[in-house]
């Protein structure tokens, strides 16, 4: 059943055995049944006490504000994971928005081929997956995204990181390119824009050099993104 892991959406204290537990009761056929169970019917499934189904409960509330990419990533449409997931949410401010895009208007999108644009647009053309959103909106679950871009001068921009950075750690940096529109890969190729390096760099570096890729440091990074 899509939609109830930890993974997906992160609820504390949903993991695959709960899942099981409370499907085994018939208490979550469907994933917006998540948002309707109470402490009390939770406390009946097998290794659940009254102290664990009040925490799963509050867990659940609180993963109604996760956010568009989490809730794509749970939604379990095909080739749609976190890395997907995070790069619409980039692109479209809410849910209906996504839903109202065309094929044409995904793979335009970079890391969105025609592949996966056609899954998304059929998962949402399902009239099943149509209602399951429904029943999630009536439950107060957020369709708008959480995703900060400050700006898109990094728009179409690949960079690889290599090395350890002085100031930053690799997740930050990450998260700092993605937040001007950007996208971070583990791999050089002729694609990439910039290669980010710190000390200590590795094959990365010479592999960029060889293709004549621009490299630049954290100084050159700080100033790339100073607002």
């Amino acid at each position: 059943m899509p939609f109830a892991s930890k993974e997906a959406m992160d609820i504390d204290g949903l993991g695959p055995a709960a899942v099981e537990a409370l499907d085994k009761l018939g208490l979550i056929r469907t994933p917006a049944e998540l948002y309707g169970l109470d402490a009390q019917s939770v406390a009946t499934a097998d290794r659940m006490g009254k102290k664990s189904a009040e925490n799963l409960i509050a867990a659940i509330e609180a993963s109604k504000t996760q956010g568009l990419a989490r809730l794509l990533c749970a939604f379990g449409i095909r080739q749609v994971g976190s890395k997907a997931g995070k790069v619409l949410a980039r692109r479209f401010a809410s849910l209906d928005e996504l839903m109202a895009a065309t094929e044409e208007e995904l793979t335009a999108i970079d890391d969105i081929g025609p592949v996966t644009a056609r899954y998304i647009t059929e998962w949402f053309g399902s009239v099943q997956s149509r209602h399951q959103i429904e029943l999630l909106r009536a439950a107060g679950v957020s369709f708008d995204s959480a995703e900060e871009v400050a700006d898109s001068r990094f728009a179409g921009k690949t960079f690889v990181l290599t090395g350890t950075l002085e100031t930053l750690t690799r997740a930050e940096a990450e998260a700092i390119i993605e937040r001007f529109g950007g996208k971070a890969s583990g791999s050089v190729s002729k694609k990439t824009s910039y290669v980010l390096a710190g000390a200590n760099p590795g094959s990365k570096l010479t592999k960029a050099e060889g293709l004549g890729i621009p490299i630049i440091s954290e100084e050159d990074f700080r100033v790339m993104t100073a607002e």
